[in-house]
């Protein structure tokens, strides 16, 4: 891995006056906020590229990078479905599209038993610089 720094040239000023605002009201510096900001987004781009013969997403295990994302999205899923925005709102919708593409979504029962993601998978993600978000700093 490269430690050359990286220039930064070209953010929209719009993206700039964001992080700026972020940073004053969660008294992180600019360059923490551009790490995490640059963190989540290499793992969405991730998603957006075809799996490799090996079937994995830029190096990544898909069960893997689902899970890092699931830490990083949370809340802007969250987001999402509080204004109405999530794509899929209708859990019928969802049951239906989950069916044809991995099987079946989990039964009530199986939700109210408990989390299906392995809960020390945070304290992993986070020593590795990937699970802090700005909600946890």
């Amino acid at each position: 891995m490269s430690t050359n720094a990286i220039p930064l040239r070209n953010i929209p000023t719009e993206v700039v006056t964001i992080a700026e605002a972020i940073a004053q009201q969660t008294g992180l510096s600019l360059t923490a906020i551009y790490r995490l900001a640059l963190a989540s987004g290499v793992l969405v781009e991730a998603t957006k590229i075809t799996p490799d013969r090996e079937g994995t997403y830029a190096g990544l295990d898909g069960t893997y990078l689902a899970r890092a994302l699931r830490r990083h999205l949370g809340s802007a899923i969250d987001l999402l479905l509080a204004y109405g925005e999530h794509p899929i709102t209708n859990v019928s919708a969802a049951q239906a599209i989950a069916s044809e593409k991995v099987g079946s979504l989990p039964t009530d029962e199986e939700l109210e038993q408990g989390s299906p993601f392995d809960s020390s998978l945070g304290d992993d993600l986070e020593s590795l610089g990937i699970g802090l978000g700005l909600s946890q700093s």
